[in-house]
């Protein structure tokens, strides 16, 4: 006795490999001007995203869930047709329709039009209205743009030890005004995607690179330093043609640094004599042969300072801001201020109080 066989997505006696998609739930809006067809694909790339329908899993046959959703299966045949144009899910003949093993990683409208359906239907599920969800939109992403009273500044230098030694230093300059986190330079990309901030900050010495990896995206504070880092540096620079000069940091990209901005100061008649901590073989050559040894603060904070005879040979590479730099920073505070004054909602009057008052 013969029998009609179904199509690859009408096949409903096949085994399933990991699961259907039965258990989840979709909705359509019919009075909305959002297509249906797209509707349910939105939906459909929205739960394919988010992990809810694994990979191997099997959609439901064309005809089986046109008639739950009482939709034509032709609009599913659609639907299917588009999710395999995406690279979703994959159709063969006797096996049904089921996820890709590796779904794409989806990054753009798509995704964001299925989170919103999502939202959208769970929200119906507890008793909001789509106005409601726009409302609550609204107001979270207000939110983000006036995160609180706080200003974020994100100050970046070379070595983590000076960005959070500075972070701290300039809380501690703008109490109950600023909020600061230290980062390394070339973190500042990443934080940025992250976190909010409302400033980046560093020092002079690194503008430029900062710059670049800012792109623009927010204002950059270049923060002088004080008079005694410049002494220190004239000191360098002062020593006779062919004395030896130790460079003493936590890592090779602080030794590099400390040697660039000697350069730039014009100390070029010194021989540099470069250490990066615990490498014992570079250290033991600056403790024999240098005639002045700068230690980063990364160094002192390992306690290298005693690794060292003759102390006196010893100068900490550290700075304070001039008073100039924290006026530069307090200027761009107020600035953050002012713009966020101007971009405040407008508050509600009491209405309670007006009555109480008549």
């Amino acid at each position: 006795m013969s029998s009609r066989r179904n199509g690859p997505d009408e096949d409903d006696n096949r085994p399933q490999a990991t699961g259907s998609s039965s258990d989840h739930h979709l909705d359509i809006e019919r009075d909305s001007d959002v297509p249906i067809s797209t509707q349910i694909y939105w939906q459909l790339a929205y739960q394919i995203d988010s992990g809810r329908l694994q990979p191997g899993t099997r959609l439901p046959p064309v005809r089986e869930l046109g008639a739950a959703m009482r939709v034509n299966p032709n609009t599913i045949r659609a639907v299917y047709r588009r999710l395999a144009e995406a690279g979703y899910v994959i159709g063969r003949h006797g096996a049904g329709t089921r996820v890709v093993d590796r779904p794409p990683v989806r990054r753009g409208s798509d995704t964001l039009a299925g989170i919103v359906a999502e939202t959208l239907r769970r929200a119906a599920q507890m008793g909001f209205t789509p106005d409601d969800v726009a409302q609550a939109t609204f107001t979270a992403a207000s939110g983000r743009r006036h995160p609180g009273l706080l200003v974020h500044v994100l100050f970046a230098e070379c070595t983590t030890a000076d960005a959070t030694f500075d972070a701290e230093r300039i809380v501690e300059a703008f109490p109950d005004r600023v909020a600061a986190a230290g980062v390394l330079l070339e973190e500042i990309p990443d934080r940025l995607d992250r976190y909010h901030y409302d400033l980046v900050a560093t020092t002079t010495f690194h503008a430029d690179e900062a710059q670049a990896f800012v792109n623009g995206r927010l204002p950059l504070v270049a923060m002088l330093v004080g008079a005694g880092y410049i002494d220190l540096v004239h000191e360098v620079g002062a020593l006779p043609a062919g004395s030896r000069v130790g460079l003493v940091c936590g890592s090779q990209r602080g030794v590099e640094n400390i040697a660039e901005v000697l350069e730039a100061a014009g100390a070029t008649g010194v021989e540099i004599i470069p250490a990066v901590a615990h490498t014992e073989s570079e250290l033991d050559q600056v403790d024999r042969e240098a005639d002045l040894v700068l230690l980063s603060r990364e160094a002192m904070a390992l306690g290298l300072e005693t690794r060292f005879a003759r102390p006196e040979r010893l100068r900490e590479w550290s700075y304070e801001f001039d008073p100039a730099a924290l006026e530069l920073l307090r200027r761009a505070v107020e600035r953050v201020d002012a713009g966020r004054a101007m971009t405040a909602p407008v508050p509600l009057p009491d209405r309670g109080a007006a009555r109480l008052s008549t």
